[in-house]
């Protein structure tokens, strides 16, 4: 019964770590967001970073060649490094509850409304 216990709390510490904001950021500083907290951040993204995407989905939808929109996939990714880090500093345990939440309910946002509206109190979209 111990053994199952320490185990599942093992388990669960390892999926908080996966699901923190604080992981989204690795040790060079390089963006690595997982999918839950892309989901939890979906609305300041979408806001934010809406005409830097239509610039990037205008140029691919002008040619299919990859290499051609290089920049404008930088843009994007680099919009999406600083509306994250904006979250980090601003309200990182609502996001973080959020994201968990996600995370736990394979990204299902109809079962985390309550952190939905608690996130979005704290952090209302710009």
């Amino acid at each position: 019964e111990e053994r199952r216990r320490e185990r599942e709390e093992r388990r669960r510490e390892r999926a908080r770590e996966r699901a923190t904001m604080a992981s989204t950021i690795d040790e060079g500083e390089e963006l690595v967001p997982t999918s839950n907290v892309l989901y939890a951040a979906h609305k300041h993204i979408g806001e934010r970073c809406k005409d830097v995407s239509t610039s990037f989905l205008k140029c691919k939808k002008k040619d299919l060649d990859p290499s051609v929109c290089l920049n404008e996939g930088k843009a994007v990714l680099g919009c999406l490094g600083t509306v994250l880090k904006d979250l980090r500093s601003s309200c990182l345990s609502e996001v973080d509850s959020y994201s968990q939440c996600l995370d736990r309910y394979s990204n299902d946002l109809r079962k985390c409304r309550k952190e939905e509206s608690v996130f979005d109190s704290a952090c209302p979209k710009p």
